[in-house]
């Protein structure tokens, strides 16, 4: 067996496929489930942006009687479907599309410029030529065995395809790049979806208070919201007020105040100040309306940093600075946190 590295366009491998010159093995199929509609489009909208997808793999048969080959594909069928569809107009981009002039459109309503970024755009091709049954199995097994599994923020937003799951989507696409500058998250942590099960647990918290959260408990909120989110617009607006306050505090990044734990209360402290959340008035009651001071807020931001760094485990901040050395993200920490940096936040030094 050998490989030989190969590109298609679009619009050549949809016509391939129309004339069974590439087929389809189920035997191959990871799952009997087929992408939602809206999976199919985020491939599709992937292509109209020239962001790249990953390779393709193909197995070229010979049929012996006719002596002509024709192609099968061993890893790329729900990828190679979605493409089909929509050259065939039997996909529409999904309504919510980042891409304006493609939202709710099948590819014939595009215009020129997008239906030819669709049709020329480069497919990698792996085909595997001289191969064995055996050997094509053994390539599939590899191939599955070199995916890092799903953590659980991937396979919820791979189990969930729904209104909630891709709002998290858009804010953690929006705010990826000022939690790197605030040093809250890595590009690692980025890339393995950290700031979206950050971000999920606040907008939890939000709706049904501060808690302990867990995978189970995040998989009832995808699946709560699923079909509807009706809070899109008072959440982004939310979070569109948390990370602009506190980006006037420079001094705080990369510091263990934006460690995802300490953000997860700063944000929620952040908001409920500035709109309280009814959720949270137990844990605190604020002044109404919210009053900010730039220079006493830097001030107690600056003091409890310091008492975190220096591990003042007695004293003034003793509180606060144990809530953050274990257990971070059980409630009572979470809520002794939230507690001392709405004080933080006030027009008071603490």
């Amino acid at each position: 067996m050998h490989t030989i590295l190969t590109n298609y366009t679009v619009a050549d491998y949809c016509k391939l496929m129309e004339r069974g010159e590439i087929t389809v093995n189920r035997s191959y199929q990871r799952s009997d489930k087929v992408w939602p509609p809206v999976a199919k489009s985020f491939l599709i909208e992937t292509i109209l942006l020239a962001y790249p997808i990953p390779k393709l793999t193909l197995y070229q048969v010979t049929d012996i009687k006719s002596r002509e080959t024709y192609k099968e594909i061993v890893d790329g069928q729900q990828r190679s479907q979605a493409i089909s569809d929509f050259y065939n107009n039997r996909l529409s981009i999904s309504k919510n599309s980042g891409i304006a002039e493609a939202a709710g459109k099948y590819y014939s309503q595009l215009n020129e410029e997008l239906q030819h970024q669709f049709l020329d755009y480069s497919l990698s091709i792996d085909l595997l030529v001289s191969a064995s049954q055996d050997e094509i199995r053994e390539v599939f097994r590899r191939i599955n065995s070199y995916t890092i599994p799903l953590n659980p923020e991937e396979n919820r937003h791979a189990i969930y395809q729904g209104a909630f799951k891709w709002f998290m989507y858009k804010l953690s696409r929006k705010y990826a790049q000022t939690f790197v500058n605030m040093g809250v998250f890595g590009e690692k942590q980025l890339i393995r979806m950290a700031d979206t099960k950050l971000m999920s647990e606040m907008v939890h918290a939000i709706n049904f208070g501060i808690t302990t959260t867990n995978e189970r408990i995040l998989n009832k909120l995808y699946a709560k919201y699923d079909e509807r989110f009706s809070m899109e617009i008072d959440i982004e607006t939310r979070f569109d007020e948390i990370v602009n306050y506190t980006i006037q505090f420079e001094d705080i990044f990369n510091s263990p105040l934006v460690k995802p734990y300490n953000f997860y209360s700063l944000g929620l402290a952040i908001t409920h100040m500035r709109k309280p959340v009814n959720n949270f008035i137990e844990n605190y009651n604020p002044e109404v309306p919210y009053v900010f001071n730039r220079d006493v807020v830097k001030a107690n931001l600056t003091n409890l940093a310091d008492a975190l760094e220096a591990l003042q485990e007695s004293g003034k901040y003793k509180e606060f600075v144990k809530a953050n050395l274990s257990m971070t993200n059980v409630a009572a920490h979470r809520i002794i946190r939230f507690k001392w940096f709405c004080k933080a936040l006030g027009a008071d030094l603490i």
